[in-house]
């Protein structure tokens, strides 16, 4: 039976490989910024920016959305403890697959996982249940400042640049019990690290955007560096 340093070592060349084979490289880090949806611009109005740390409650289709539209201009997103994420909702909210890594279980090596996933990729997107101390949050912060990489997580996360908590959602597109759901506003609480007053922003999401053309879950497969640790 593989062990589990033998999955992490396989990951890892894994990430390496593709960085190889498509070259991915932080030449782009002249930019501070990765582009974002301008739905999210009252949310995050300095923008995603590179090195920081994101803390999301209560909404993993504002994670997605977040990551967007630095995925469909080309940056590599990585979602690590995270086995419910479906492909095609991924897909639907404009991740291209083609740069998309699945890490969905971890286990006992989420820190080293998450490290590596900061090492080669732009965005990571963490699950609410990973195996991470405090001392392992503060050294993937760390890394995502040193590397220009955007850790978006789940979960609470003290000295995040920004929390962001859904505290209301509201469907729209249903009539008279007929019809079909065509978006939904959702209310975000937002506070920052730099000490302004905590606000609420109301955020437009779509319940489906189209997926893109040969957005296929073969090209997610190929793409799922780990498929669990022990």
């Amino acid at each position: 039976m593989e062990t589990a340093e033998a999955r992490l070592a396989r990951a890892r060349e894994a990430l390496a490989g593709v960085q190889r084979k498509v070259g991915t490289t932080r030449e782009r880090w002249e930019a501070p910024t990765l582009p974002l949806v301008p739905l999210l611009d009252q949310v995050l109005p300095q923008g995603l920016r590179r090195g920081q740390v994101i803390a999301v409650a209560g909404s993993t289709s504002l994670m997605l959305a977040l990551a967007a539209a630095a995925s469909e201009a080309g940056s590599w997103t990585a979602a690590v403890g995270m086995p419910s994420l479906g492909v095609v909702a991924a897909a639907r909210r404009g991740l291209d697959l083609a740069r998309v890594a699945l890490v969905p279980h971890p286990g006992a090596q989420a820190a080293a996982v998450a490290g590596a996933c900061v090492d080669g990729m732009d965005v990571v997107l963490l699950g609410p249940r990973l195996a991470l101390s405090e001392p392992d949050r503060r050294r993937l912060a760390t890394r995502a400042r040193e590397r220009g990489a955007v850790i978006i997580a789940e979960a609470p996360w003290a000295g995040a640049h920004a929390s962001l908590t859904a505290v209301a959602s509201r469907w729209h597109g249903l009539g008279a019990g007929d019809g079909r759901l065509r978006g939904r506003e959702l209310t975000v609480r937002v506070e920052e690290r730099r000490g302004a007053a905590a606000r609420l922003v109301t955020v437009p999401l779509e319940a489906e955007a189209p997926l893109r053309r040969g957005a296929t879950v073969p090209a997610v497969a190929a793409a799922r560096v780990l498929g669990g640790a022990a």
